[in-house]
């Protein structure tokens, strides 16, 4: 049951790029009139990417912080006294869900917020299933996949999620939570710049 609350909290914390997959396709010239205007502004993409992706990661580290207080006081899961760096990893876990829905908002093309939802849906749920979120037989399956090839425990970001919780539990020593920590920022990172490329390449000619 531990485990299925890892996987739980890895499934959360990437559903909630929802948030940010939204708040950045509206930024789009061809998503709303709001985004249209924003567009001929003459403020610079960089200037609307960074407040949005900002106010994404303080609310969905909050409604996190509040899902990982549930699982603490209701489903009584005891991570040894180390709840501050917990929430460390919910702070990190946040970003790097608000730089994938950043990445999938900001994808180019006609496809409207309903498809990128969905989208963005469809890849979670898939990446929960090899982090073993849907029982004993994909607990298995995840067993086996991370065996056969280590690197897709940390290429997955529910996996990670996952293992960061994982190793603050059952590690004394920090440095495999410090090692996750980074992984989750260093590829929030390149979510984030990818997403910014693909902003800056919109110009008016798109309304």
């Amino acid at each position: 049951m531990v485990r299925f609350y890892y996987a739980l909290l890895g499934m959360a914390s990437i559903f909630a790029a929802q948030l940010a997959e939204q708040s950045v396709w509206r930024l789009q010239p061809t998503a709303s009139a709001e985004g249209a205007r924003r567009a001929v502004s003459g403020t610079s993409r960089m200037r609307l990417l960074i407040p949005t992706i900002a106010g994404c990661w303080v609310v969905s580290t909050a409604f996190l912080a509040i899902a990982f207080g549930y699982i603490c006081l209701t489903a009584h899961i005891d991570f040894a006294g180390r709840e501050p760096l917990c929430l460390i990893g919910i702070a990190v876990a946040s970003l790097l869900s608000c730089g994938l829905g950043a990445l999938v908002g900001s994808l180019p093309g006609r496809m409207g917020s309903d498809s990128r939802r969905g989208l963005l849906t469809a890849v979670t749920c898939l990446l929960s299933l090899f982090a073993g979120l849907y029982g004993q037989p994909t607990m298995e399956l995840a067993d086996s996949v991370a065996k056969a090839f280590p690197a897709a425990t940390w290429i997955n970001p529910v996996c990670l999620v996952r293992d960061l919780f994982y190793s603050v539990y059952y590690y004394d020593a920090l440095a495999p939570f410090a090692l996750r920590i980074a992984a989750g920022t260093t590829m929030a990172a390149v979510f984030l710049a990818i997403s910014a490329a693909f902003m800056r390449r919109y110009t008016h000619e798109h309304l």
